[in-house]
């Protein structure tokens, strides 16, 4: 059948008087087409007509048809990212049946087949104000300290309003979840009834019938705090939680690229939630054109309010002081002050820091490391030194801690062979005046060849924390750490004898 407009010329020529022979000559058609569409009796259709394409032949591709009909049967009943591509069936049928066929016959005949496959249907979603937030972890490449490493995010969505928040970590141990859910809450000032979070096992501990799940004592601990109802997606069925789905690629399109160089999590979080305010003050699609800002201003009326503490995003556990003053938490040892050896402390493990508490008390704060890393701090070895002043020759404490440091003691023990103890005795300044401080005043002492006590608390009498320990010139500000000194004024007088002595020279 010819389409309309084609009819239309054929009825229209010959309706101003052409042959049917000269028609089929101008519209290079034959005369039996002329003959139908000029019928009296034709009736134009306007409803178009779908033509469907017949099946090519494959002669050597039918024969593989059923295995793999076979294979994409098998693979509905397996985890979407565990099926079986295009390419890995061609290698299968070459390898198990030595299939005389090539991989682009086969993934052509795959994407038919996939095509043909029911698709599952959605339902449009309107949320109302205040009624659930969704949260999800991402990843994305970012040069942190001039390295490639790729960091979790977690991104969390208020489903009315369309307001976004993301923030970086170092990986996404159940702290992560913890304080991304509490800052997350904190950015939006305020909280929604419910939030969708998927089965991972830092929250979930068993899945049971029912929709109900046994959730992890920290996440509960968590929700009773906020007052928000938990609610999870079906097993592998992610996108029940479109929104903080497509957040997430947005975040990696968007926040992410191109690829952030930064020097810290801190610096990144920063650059991170200023985006977030930015994109706020865009359009949101489908909600009449207004400007998520507005519509988030609108919902935090219908948001439950903050509790007026943070909740402690934290995992608790006690642990014993070994004799060496060390804990171990995730596989990472912290050091602890030496009056609480084979002692218990309680460990509060945060994403990005180590706590140790006695009872309300905390002893001692250590930066997160990985595990098989270790944080020693100095002057809960101080006390120890001093007994075991040999021990300073070794003492992994100062070689894992401050570069100056260390330098200062080589240095030191190559000057004074065997002066352990007073080198331990410059080591305890630390205790008042810190090992910061005290690393800047080493570092100076070693450019002077200082190594006794002495000198070093000289060094550190002259310097002002965060002052160069060197000024290139005296100053009223130098000059004015010493007390002025009272000089008497002596007449001129005084020293005429110096004028006598002198003649009595040249006259002898």
């Amino acid at each position: 059948m010819k389409d309309v407009p084609e009819i239309h010329s054929i009825r229209t020529l010959h309706a101003r008087g052409f042959s049917k022979r000269k028609i089929a000559a101008l519209l290079k058609i034959s005369r039996k087409t002329v003959d139908k569409y000029t019928a009296e009796a034709y009736v134009v259709d306007p409803v178009p007509k779908m033509h469907l394409a017949k099946e090519r032949p494959s002669p050597k591709m039918d024969p593989w048809k059923p295995v793999i009909d076979q294979w994409l049967a098998e693979d509905e009943t397996c985890p979407r990212k565990q099926r079986r591509t295009a390419r890995k069936m061609y290698r299968d049928l070459v390898a198990a049946f030595s299939a005389d066929v090539s991989e682009v016959t086969v993934r052509r005949y795959v994407r038919s087949r996939k095509r043909g496959q029911a698709r599952e249907a959605y339902v449009p979603l309107e949320f109302p104000m205040g009624s659930m937030a969704e949260a999800d972890f991402g990843h994305a490449l970012v040069t942190m300290d001039d390295v490639d490493r790729t960091v979790p995010f977690f991104a969390l969505r208020l489903m009315a309003s369309g307001v976004s928040f993301v923030k970086s970590y170092p990986h996404e141990k159940l702290e992560a979840m913890l304080d991304g859910i509490a800052a997350g809450l904190a950015f939006l000032a305020g909280v929604p009834r419910q939030l969708m979070f998927d089965n991972t096992s830092t929250i979930v501990r068993q899945i049971l019938g029912g929709g109900l799940r046994t959730q992890t004592p920290e996440f509960k601990a968590l929700a009773a705090h906020y007052r928000f109802e938990p609610v999870f997606t079906n097993v592998a069925a992610g996108n029940e939680k479109g929104g903080v789905e497509s957040l997430v690629k947005w975040a990696q399109r968007n926040l992410f690229s191109p690829v952030p160089r930064v020097g810290s999590f801190e610096e990144l979080n920063q650059r991170l939630q200023a985006e977030c305010l930015a994109d706020a003050q865009l359009r949101r699609r489908g909600r009449d054109q207004r400007l998520v800002a507005d519509l988030w201003e609108e919902e935090q009326a219908h948001l439950s309010t903050l509790p007026a503490s943070a909740f402690p995003a934290c995992r608790n556990r006690f642990v014993r002081v070994d004799k060496a003053l060390l804990v171990v938490y995730d596989r990472a040892v912290y050091s602890a002050p030496p009056v609480y050896m084979k002692k218990s402390l309680l460990l509060r493990a945060f994403w990005d820091r180590i706590e140790l508490t006695d009872r309300e008390r905390t002893v001692a704060v250590h930066e997160r490391k990985k595990p098989g890393g270790s944080s020693l701090q100095l002057e809960h070895y101080l006390p120890v030194l001093a007994h075991k002043p040999r021990a300073v020759l070794h003492a992994a404490v100062i070689a894992r801690g401050e570069p100056a440091i260390a330098r200062y003691r080589d240095d030191f023990l190559a000057a004074r062979p065997g002066a352990c103890r007073e080198l331990v005795a410059v080591l305890r300044l630390a205790e008042t005046v810190g090992v910061r401080r005290l690393a800047t005043a080493l570092e100076a002492a070693s450019g002077y060849r200082a190594f006794d006590l002495e000198s070093v608390r000289s060094i550190l009498a002259m310097t002002d924390p965060g002052e160069e320990l060197l000024p290139k010139g005296l100053d009223q500000r130098h000059l004015g750490r010493w007390p002025e000194t009272a000089v008497a004024e002596v007449a001129a007088g005084a020293y005429a004898w110096l004028d006598e002595a002198a003649v009595g020279r040249d006259g002898r």
